[in-house]
């Protein structure tokens, strides 16, 4: 089915590349679930065009957070945009926002809109409370998932 979009509905594609990409770490299954120009914003700084870049970025988020989870505490779908809001936990291991691993515990939350084409994300913009990631980062306090 390679080139091919998904023919599940957009919640379950976006459910399904958060799953896969971010908690499973399978970052070849990204192949799959996004279009040729896929487009990423983070809110980490970064910004992407295509399949390539995008992987780089999941990598490093992946060094910085091996355990990274997202869950998905509430989804909206209007037509061909799933908008969600998200939270974040992991063990911090590796850079971050500029700031050196700590092992410590950290979770945050943020929300994302993310653009179905063609049964492919071809769009995720993601904002994220990175204010309270950074206290994190460097105080240890400021956690926003309750």
């Amino acid at each position: 089915m390679a080139g091919q979009g998904s023919v599940e509905g957009p919640e379950a594609l976006v459910r399904r590349f958060w799953r896969q990409v971010f908690d499973q770490r399978n970052l070849p299954a990204a192949r799959e679930l996004v279009t040729a120009d896929f487009r990423w914003r983070g809110s980490l700084g970064s910004e992407s065009e295509g399949i390539e870049e995008f992987l780089g970025y999941a990598e490093a988020a992946q060094a910085a957070m091996p355990d990274l989870t997202v869950t998905l505490q509430e989804v909206a779908v209007a037509g061909s945009q799933v908008w969600a809001r998200l939270g974040f936990r992991a063990t911090h291991h590796g850079e971050l926002l500029g700031q050196p691993g700590t092992g410590q515990r950290i979770s945050y939350v943020g929300q994302a809109v993310h653009d179905v084409r063609d049964g492919r994300l071809s769009r995720v913009w993601v904002v994220a409370d990175t204010l309270s990631l950074y206290r994190q980062l460097v105080h240890g306090s400021g956690s926003t998932m309750k």
